[in-house]
């Protein structure tokens, strides 16, 4: 859960720069963004070795291990009832976590199946509509052949315009077709997940491992469809997680060599794969999973740790390279400068191949060890000591200043109206059950709003009384052959003719079928008036009191108000708690005492500490609390069902949180206990060195082009050494992630 923006020089954990790489016997290797060096005369004399080494780029991206997730949530929208785990349980697979109102599924199922009778009702008599109209356009058309020339001239609706009517028609046929079958679709899959629901309305565990997350209730029991409500981590699988690096802003999957180096240790690496279902989802929703690698040989990991992966992209391997710094050209021809044995300079003409931004390719003119001549601004240290580099740990700690013992299962009740208190049925310490009495509200608009449902009612059943009443003289007109029906009903009559028997009957049908069709909505829509009546109309006495019920089992934690207290809508009224833990919910705010990353938590697994009286508790995080880029985290899921984006919501505290266990459980009392301390940036066995040691280059052409590097001592020569920092410093020393190895010498100067 970290936010570490490590390797750029401004900020984030991918480099922004590219690298070449040169290695000597024991494969060093160099950044390739220092620029090469612009003044032709050095300050001092200036050589470097010919070496054997590889012509490319290098990219560098920090990987946090982490444990695999499993999501756990519903394929519908549900009304959670209670979930029965908390951070820190432990379950295996097919446990219940939690269970949802099965009567809210019964509610939404039958609104389903009403749905589905409507649409496919609706549509049959559409369809018919559409035939009859059909009919009647032919009908029509096939009259013109007994008008006269002239009467076929003054028609405004030609055989032609029937034509073109009919076929639009026909294509509108073809759409309304394919548009009910996708409606249908829809409908039954919303069936069937809440069928399933009904059927059993538990979420069982996909997946054994430490419950690292849950779904805060205390804003609502409303979960949306494939909203995490419980996550499950393995905390024995632990993967490369290169956060904040989406797969889609990734470029480095065709680089020939991918590795981590695990406790100063190389171990290959390759991505974790996506299917091409999980990559469209991905771009529909705009919502990347992060860059996962592994290796096959399973290095030992420890949760929370960083890790360095190495991408490397080869032109030349194992070739005698030179800095292009030292190369001269004169016309197609290259030299070099290269020391003789009396200590002069010696013009060598030297053949060349691949190149990167810093180095050459030197296929004839040169052997191994000759030392070079390079151009150079920097002054080559004469009076130095000699510092051998080693590979040591390197942490930045955080710190989490507040943490209270985390109750079980906390879910605060609050108002869903505006409007003043009755009664307080229940008080602190009371224990309550499901469908107990809670209190009273008076909102004063509840017998307005019941007679609003039953004014659409009416609303309603008038509106279809009176289009029932219009088709109905429509109809009787056209029967009796009334001038208004001919006039709305046909459009192409001939002139002093008899009204056409056929076209009557089609004309009459095409009524009947509209009137169906009025009946059919109508139904449809005071079925779900009447359901929203019902709704506002449960629990209220009609004068606008509305009564309250425990919705699960549990304690009066703390009661917010009393009778006459006047709310509005989600006032917290009462909290209901289960059961105390041994779990801490620590939260991350800022603090005068220590240096605060604020959108920063520990990883779960994690080890943590606090200070009390003198003595270390250790403990390790065990779970985490939706805040900030966490609770807008996105986890990519694949089940029977397809692909799904989860997510979390916002546990509501305002800060970044996490939860610990403390190795022998909770003290009786820290009120003298310290803040809890966890990892920023932790590292183990890397390269770290004295600050002092390194030297910052400023290209002259873009002083925003900032590289680093060292005086490394390389047999008799000092030779300068382009390196790769982070972008942390702890005390007086410096990470290097790339350059220098153990056992190097480096110049400190005296």
């Amino acid at each position: 859960m970290k936010n570490r923006n490590l390797l750029s020089i401004k900020k984030l954990a991918v480099l922004g720069i590219c690298v070449s790489f040169v290695a000597g016997g024991c494969g060093k290797m160099t950044e390739s963004s220092i620029p090469k060096l612009e003044e032709p005369v050095a300050l001092n004399e200036a050589y470097r070795p010919v070496e054997y080494g590889t012509i490319g780029s290098i990219q560098v991206l920090m990987a946090t291990a982490v444990s695999r997730d499993y999501c756990n949530y519903y394929s519908a929208n549900v009304n959670i009832s209670q979930i029965y785990v908390e951070p820190g349980d432990t379950v295996n697979v097919g446990d219940v976590l939690a269970v949802c109102d099965v009567d809210e599924a019964k509610k939404q199922l039958q609104e389903c199946k009403d749905a589905l009778a409507h649409e496919n009702e609706t549509y049959e008599i559409s369809a018919q509509i559409s035939d009859t109209q059909i009919k009647l356009w032919e009908s029509q058309a096939a009259d013109t052949d007994e008008f006269s020339t002239e009467q076929i001239e003054k028609k405004e609706s030609t055989e032609e315009d029937y034509n073109t009517q009919i076929a639009t028609e026909q294509e509108n046929q073809r759409y309304d077709k394919q548009l009910h079958e996708y409606r249908v679709q829809k409908i039954n899959e919303q069936m069937a997940l809440y069928q399933q629901i009904v059927d059993d309305g538990t979420l069982k565990a996909a997946h054994s491992g430490l419950v690292t997350y849950t779904k805060k209730l205390t804003d609502g029991r409303s979960a949306a469809a494939y909203e995490n409500i419980v996550i499950v981590s393995d905390t024995d699988d632990l993967v490369l997680d290169i956060k904040d690096t989406a797969i889609n802003e990734y470029k480095y999957s065709d680089y020939d060599k991918k590795y981590v180096i695990v406790d100063g240790e190389k171990y290959d690496v390759t991505e974790s794969q996506y299917t091409s279902e999980v990559l469209v989802l991905s771009k529909i929703n705009n919502r990347y999973p992060d860059v996962c690698v592994e290796s096959r040989e399973k290095p030992f990991l420890t949760a929370g740790q960083m890790y360095p992966v190495y991408f490397e992209k080869t032109k030349a391997d194992q070739a005698l390279v030179v800095g292009k710094d030292s190369i001269y050209k004169e016309g197609d021809t290259r030299y070099v400068y290269v020391k003789n044995d009396e200590g002069g300079r010696e013009k060598r003409i030297i053949t060349t191949g691949e190149s990167d931004e810093n180095y050459t390719q030197v296929t004839e003119g040169l052997k191994e060890g000759e030392l070079v001549y390079y151009n150079s601004t920097d002054q080559v240290p004469t009076k130095y000591s000699k510092y051998t580099v080693t590979r040591s740990d390197f942490d930045i700690a955080n710190y989490g200043v507040r943490y209270s013992r985390s109750d079980a299962g906390t879910i605060t009740e609050t108002c869903d109206y505006e409007g003043q208190i009755v009664s307080v049925n229940v008080k602190q310490d009371d224990t309550v059950e499901k469908g107990m009495l809670l209190y009273v509200v008076d909102t004063g608009e509840g017998k307005a709003a019941i007679t609003e449902a039953k004014n659409a009612i009416d609303s309603e059943n008038e509106s279809y009384a009176q289009k029932i009443a219009d088709y109905d003289k429509q109809i009787k007109d056209l029967s009796e052959g009334g001038s208004s029906a001919e006039e709305n009903n046909r459009q192409d009559e001939k002139p002093d003719t008899a009204y056409d028997e056929q076209q009557l009957k089609l004309n009459l049908q095409l009524l009947n079928l509209q009137k169906k069709l009025a009946c059919a909505d109508h139904t449809y829509q005071l079925s779900q008036l009447q359901s929203a009546y019902d709704s506002i109309s449960a629990g209220n006495d009609g004068k606008g009191n509305i009564s309250v019920y425990a919705k699960n089992d549990g304690k009066v934690s703390k009661v917010s108000v009393k009778a006459g207290d006047n709310v509005e809508e989600g006032s917290d009224i009462l909290q209901i708690t289960g059961n105390s833990t041994d779990v801490l919910l620590v939260q991350v705010k800022d603090s005068n005492s220590y240096k605060v990353y604020k959108d920063n938590i520990a990883d779960v697994g994690e080890r943590v500490s606090l200070e009390l009286d003198g003595t270390t508790i250790y403990g390790s995080c065990i779970g985490f609390a939706g805040y900030g880029s966490v609770a807008q985290k996105g986890y990519i899921n694949q089940d029977d069902k397809g692909v799904h984006i989860t997510g979390n919501t916002d546990s509501g505290y305002g800060n970044a949180a996490f939860y610990i266990k403390l190795d022998n459980g909770i003290p009786d009392d820290l009120t003298r206990a310290s803040a809890v301390k966890f990892s920023y940036v932790s590292f183990k066995k890397v390269v770290v060195v004295p600050t002092s040691i390194i030297h910052k280059q400023v290209n002259p052409m873009d002083k925003d082009d900032i590289s680093y590097y060292v005086w490394k001592i390389d047999g008799d020569s000092v030779v300068k050494q382009p390196v790769i920092l982070s972008d942390y410093t702890s005390g007086s020393n410096t990470l290097v992630l790339y350059g220098i190895d153990e056992g190097d010498e480096i110049c400190l100067a005296s």
